[in-house]
């Protein structure tokens, strides 16, 4: 099973696959589509709690979802995964948008880890004239600066901050179309039973398969509708559970600063953009933007 198995979490997905026809008995995975597929939720004791599972989908998807950038002078685009370096996910140039790469000099014999942009590590000046170059440290403490910064704003920013983006995250509409597609559905199976009802007492020949077969795909449209809401319900209450996480953790550096850590800044940064070799911007999950000095040494 993949991670992505809901089966994890103690649910199921009926009609993942359907047959054909009885002759070939071919099997073919079902989009929804073709059959009505059925959410089954608490059909078995579950592996992991649903928060935990909740965030896997999350990390899954973002790491899918990946900023795709397209190099000057290539023919695809860069968008692979890669857990290696935090920042090789994050860093990227503020005047061409193409991501950082992670080089390491040799320095008088010592080894200097810095990042630099890829078109002008690839291409010079020819796409990218003024991109410059970062040493590690240096742009790790930037980085650490901006993340205690904004923990130790007041309460009021903070809390101004998460009040917009759960604005963002309101589910009322979302559980408002479900309600009237759950209503409708209802209506759906009300009008066909009454119209099998009807056949014990006019005759077969009576029955509007017409008007039946337009029912079916209704409701099959309608169910497809409804999974697609579930699954927009579940990604915001996924969302709200990371927001309040980074709060959290927001919170508790206030009063406790700590070193740079991998973890931290990909727990509660979008990305780190590099304007100039005096500045960069950090961008918070949600949308929050600080810029930063870069103290050289």
């Amino acid at each position: 099973m993949t991670l992505a198995n809901e089966k994890y979490a103690g649910n199921a997905v009926l009609n993942k696959t359907y047959v054909v026809d009885c002759l070939s008995k071919k099997v073919k995975r079902n989009d929804g589509k073709a059959r009505p597929m059925y959410f089954v939720e608490n059909n078995h004791p579950a592996i992991i709690d649903p928060a935990t599972f909740g965030r896997v989908q999350e990390e899954l998807a973002r790491r899918t979802g990946k900023r795709k950038v397209k190099q000057k002078g290539t023919k695809t685009e860069q968008g692979r995964y890669s857990s290696k370096y935090t920042l090789t996910e994050l860093l990227v140039c503020g005047e061409c948008g193409t991501p950082y790469r992670r080089c390491t000099w040799t320095v008088k014999g010592e080894k200097k880890p810095v990042w630099r942009c890829i078109n002008r590590l690839d291409f010079g000046k020819k796409y990218c004239h003024h991109s410059p170059t970062m040493e590690e440290n240096i742009l790790q403490e930037a980085i650490m600066t901006a993340i205690m910064r904004t923990a130790k704003q007041s309460d009021d920013v903070l809390g101004t901050l998460k009040l917009h983006i759960g604005m963002g995250l309101d589910t009322s509409d979302t559980e408002n179309n479900s309600l009237d597609i759950q209503i409708r559905i209802a209506e759906i199976d009300a009008e066909f039973k009454a119209m099998l009802q009807a056949i014990a007492t006019d005759t077969v020949e009576d029955f509007d398969e017409q008007r039946a077969t337009e029912l079916m795909n209704e409701k099959n449209t309608l169910e497809h509708q409804l999974a697609q809401c579930d699954n927009a319900h579940q990604e915001k209450e996924n969302a709200k559970s990371r927001l309040d996480e980074i709060f959290t953790i927001l919170e508790g550096l206030e009063n406790h600063p700590m070193e740079y850590n991998d973890r931290l800044v990909r727990q509660v940064l979008e990305c780190v953009v590099v304007e100039s070799k005096d500045k960069i911007k950090v961008v918070f999950a949600g949308g929050l933007e600080v810029e930063q000095a870069i103290e050289n040494v």
